[in-house]
């Protein structure tokens, strides 16, 4: 069973939830909402901050999660051009939320990694490190120590430039650090290993998809080479359920993969629903005031009520007994408001009840 505290922290979603942000890709791609190459970019920053957010995840850090996890979502959705042209469209019809769309069409690491290999640096990676207290840029060369200690200050003076540039002029990207790292590439060994399950990941995948085909199961579904986790909605019946996971398991058990865990959860279907509407909608927001520093804001999310209103939450630099957090508050609210009732948003949320919450770094609601 999970814990009160399990439940309240899947509770409050980060932009485009991150859970439901990568488990939704598959569809988004199919339905030809990104390219091959974006999709193999995104995939290695999410598998390096996954690798990242492993080692720092406990409840006793939900805030500091929260920010990350915002900004991760941030940096691989908007900040690398991460839009289908459609959201990019109607974003850039309401100013200023629109800015971001129109300046950061071409990520930093991108940025930095074309300008120092223009300059003729082995560049093997540049990867940008967030959340925590400082963020920052890491910048990978592929030659020995000695020589990456004698390119070093030349490659971070061309970094900084960038970074300091008009472009990013006003946003977070400018207190970024820059550190250059001898690429070390990953030992062989760890690559078997890695290469050998996504191979048995496939195998039952392979061996699973046609049963649920079968059965019509179009929910979202993942696992690995030992476990199977299946996802159904709160309106499914006890009895379809039942048959699916037996199905799937008796396939499993046939190609002699019976110690394949067959596991599974119920969502309530409502909540999911009012999670998709708000995405795009919640993404441009977060986008926008977690970008340029102007805003002080370090966090924003979305909280479903059983499916039936939205409260977005916008977590704020100042505490409240500071004279500027309510004129701050009121300004980020009429923002919001805006561009939740612009044309093409408010026809996608499908003008759905909602609340605006602001809350300042002491944690108090700001009315």
């Amino acid at each position: 069973m999970e814990s009160k505290k399990e439940v309240e922290l899947d509770e409050i979603q980060v932009p485009v939830s991150l859970e439901r942000f990568t488990k939704q890709l598959p569809k988004r791609y199919k339905e030809g909402e990104f390219t091959e190459e974006r999709m193999e970019q995104v995939s290695q920053e999410w598998n390096q901050f996954q690798k990242k957010v492993k080692k720092q995840w406990t409840f006793g850090k939900k805030v500091s999660t929260f920010t990350c996890a915002a900004v991760a979502s941030i940096l691989l959705f908007a900040g690398s051009g991460f839009v289908s042209p459609t959201m990019a469209k109607f974003l850039g019809k309401i100013p200023p939320l629109s800015a971001i769309y129109d300046r950061f069409n071409e990520n930093l690491s991108d940025l930095i990694s074309k300008e120092l290999k223009k300059e003729g640096y082995p560049v093997r990676r540049v990867q940008e490190h967030v959340g925590g207290n400082k963020e920052g840029v890491y910048v990978f060369l592929d030659t020995s120590e000695e020589k990456v200690e004698r390119m070093k200050p030349e490659v971070e003076k061309i970094s900084f430039q960038i970074i300091h540039g008009e472009k990013y002029k006003g946003t977070r990207y400018e207190d970024y650090y820059v550190r250059v790292r001898k690429f070390v590439d990953e030992p062989e060994e760890w690559k078997k290993k890695q290469a050998q399950i996504d191979k048995e990941t496939r195998e039952v995948f392979d061996i699973v998809k046609p049963i649920l085909d079968a059965h019509g199961y179009e929910q979202v579904w993942g696992g690995g080479p030992k476990t199977i986790e299946l996802e159904f909605p709160n309106t499914e019946t006890k009895d379809k359920i039942a048959e699916i996971k037996k199905a799937v398991e008796e396939a499993l058990q046939s190609a002699g993969k019976d110690s394949v865990q067959v596991k599974y959860r119920i969502f309530n279907q409502a909540k999911e629903q009012q999670y998709r509407r708000w995405s795009d909608a919640v993404s441009g927001i977060g986008s926008e005031f977690m970008t340029y520093k102007k805003y002080q804001v370090s966090g924003v999310g979305y909280k479903s009520l059983n499916g039936e209103k939205m409260q977005i939450h916008i977590r704020i630099k100042l505490k409240s007994t500071d004279p500027k957090a309510t004129e701050l508050a009121s300004d980020l609210k009429a923002m919001t408001e805006d561009f939740i009732h612009s044309e093409e948003i408010w026809k996608k949320i499908k003008g759905d009840p909602y609340e605006i919450i602001i809350t300042s770094k002491d944690k108090k609601t700001i009315k």
